[in-house]
């Protein structure tokens, strides 16, 4: 393979991000020099931080540059190697990007390869057995640690995380309450267990919050900010967790929020908050893999997924993401 298809960031997102931020270039690749492994993109995930990297603004990994590959995480095979690591035929995850192929010079540990992958859908490694149940369980077993008695709030309950989040908050033996929007996601948000879900899409969302946390909120999982975070900061009891997660509903706006107006009563009520990136728990990355691989093959642990096929889905995918939504982890598949 001598060329690859690339899609590549054309232009800064000024709010919401558009199909005319992007571009597809075809681009020739080098020879394969010792060291380097060549890769054949298999699976992308689509991810609401890859909002975050296309600004030019300071984060926790530098912005994409414009004219380079949108930077994303997924699933490769090795075609070929002059890598003593690895071997033509292997499966590995790492920032794949979006591009079909590509000559990766000295990989090390930020990608690793997939031993399972036929106990499981290949397609698991980019959800709930990769970053995405990590991100979960960092978030639930880590930071928030909920007991029986206690509530947990999970914001973004249909997402990716959220889903996930959900299972294991009420593993722990919580009352978990979930928000999510429309009928057919709180459906699915409750079938995962979640003992109440309130619709963020109704225009009584508010009292159905109040409703749903009768006792107040013990634990809050905050995937999407905005006026629903102010709410739920409203709800929280003394010396409650949270545990930021992501805030989604700023991502696509020209200005980020300041803040809840009603930051203080973090204050006030004592509130531990802890912001945290996936990035963080690379190191335990394995084993929460084996943890919740053992549950989903018990049937404790159900794997949402929305996988869309065709390489070209790209841009729409993504763009649409921010306003309708598949439910559970968004992957687009390139063999199909």
């Amino acid at each position: 393979m001598n060329s690859s298809q690339q899609i590549v960031l054309a232009q800064r997102p000024h709010g919401h991000v558009s199909l005319e931020d992007f571009r597809v270039e075809d681009v020739a690749l080098p020879e394969l020099k010792a060291g380097d492994v060549a890769l054949e993109t298999l699976f992308i995930s689509i991810d609401p931080a890859i909002r975050g990297w296309l600004d030019d603004r300071p984060s926790y990994l530098p912005p994409v540059a414009i004219g380079e590959p949108v930077r994303a995480f997924g699933l490769a095979r090795v075609t070929a190697s002059r890598n003593s690591n690895f071997t033509a035929g292997d499966i590995v995850r790492g920032f794949v990007g979006w591009q079909r192929h590509q000559i990766v010079s000295s990989p090390g540990t930020d990608w690793d390869r997939i031993a399972s992958r036929e106990v499981v859908p290949l397609e698991h490694h980019l959800g709930v057995l990769g970053m995405t149940g990590l991100t979960a369980w960092a978030g639930v077993c880590d930071i928030l640690r909920p007991e029986p008695g206690h509530t947990v709030l999970i914001s973004g309950a249909s997402g990716a995380v959220g889903s996930v989040a959900v299972q294991l908050a009420k593993q722990a033996g919580a009352q978990v309450v979930g928000i999510a929007g429309g009928a057919e996601k709180c459906s699915m948000v409750a079938r995962l267990g979640a003992d109440a879900v309130v619709d963020r899409k109704a225009p009584d969302w508010q009292d159905q919050l109040e409703a749903a946390t009768p006792d107040g909120i013990d634990r809050l999982f905050e995937n999407s900010g905005g006026p629903m975070f102010e709410a739920s900061i409203a709800r929280l009891n003394n010396h409650a967790h949270i545990a930021l997660c992501g805030l989604i509903d700023g991502y696509n706006l020209t200005e980020r929020p300041s803040g809840p107006k009603n930051f203080g009563q973090l204050l006030t009520k004592r509130i531990l908050t802890q912001g945290f990136v996936v990035l963080d728990y690379m190191d335990r990355a394995a084993e929460v893999e084996a943890t919740l691989a053992e549950l989903i093959s018990s049937g404790q642990l159900e794997a949402v997924q929305s996988v869309l096929p065709g390489f070209e889905q790209l841009p729409a995918a993504f763009v649409d993401s921010f306003s309708h939504g598949q439910p559970g982890k968004l992957i687009i598949d390139l063999t199909a």
